[in-house]
């Protein structure tokens, strides 16, 4: 039977509560089979040099996810070369698994830049896209942006309704540095983070 795969990238510079709980609620409104976190690579969009090296991202990735069987660890962009554009991802999941359905799981904030993605209609053309509404968004407005998106390219999307927690990595690392700890963190990962002294801490 064909699975239905979750995809969530991120640089997860630290992953935390946010990333987790987008990805489930994603699971449990769209009926997935799982869903993958993919760490990011060469990012266009984030210097590298300031960047937690990649091997200690996946790290952090591989413990906040182990306690949930349904969620996977993909290496696709840390072991690849070049940017790692979103639709050059995409493109090769589908040719490694081409009898899986994918949907890509993002912030409902970068609609209103999808169109300046590299190869949004790819995007489109690869996997449903879903689209994390914060609680702060007005639903209509968000509606309005799918349609004209789709009005554009050839995009199946749909809102997520739960699971949108406002934390950012940045400020956990702020955090971190001066020496405190969030409910954020997933324990194991702070942990990791404690042991190694990363982000100044």
């Amino acid at each position: 039977m064909n699975k239905k795969i979750g995809i969530l990238g991120g640089s997860f510079d630290p992953i935390h509560m946010g990333h987790l709980n987008i990805a489930k609620s994603a699971y449990r409104e769209f009926a997935l089979d799982e869903v993958w976190f993919i760490p990011a690579g060469h990012s266009p969009n984030k210097d590298e040099g300031k960047m937690t090296p990649a091997a200690v991202r996946v790290d952090m990735t591989k413990l906040a996810i182990a306690p949930y069987p349904y969620f996977k660890l993909s290496r696709i962009e840390v072991d690849a070369e070049g940017t790692s554009y979103t639709y050059r991802t995409l493109t090769k999941l589908k040719e490694r698994h081409p009898a899986e359905e994918f949907f890509f799981i993002m912030g409902a904030d970068s609609l209103d830049y999808f169109e300046q993605w590299k190869h949004p209609e790819i995007i489109c053309e690869k996997a449903t896209v879903l689209a994390a509404v914060r609680d702060d968004m007005d639903i209509a407005q968000i509606n309005a942006k799918i349609a004209a998106i789709q009005s554009q390219f050839p995009a199946v999307i749909y809102p997520i309704h739960g699971g949108r927690t406002e934390v950012s990595s940045t400020q956990l690392r702020e955090m971190l540095k001066a020496g405190g700890k969030s409910l954020m963190l997933p324990d194991a990962v702070f942990h990791y983070i404690k042991e190694r002294h990363l982000y100044g801490c």
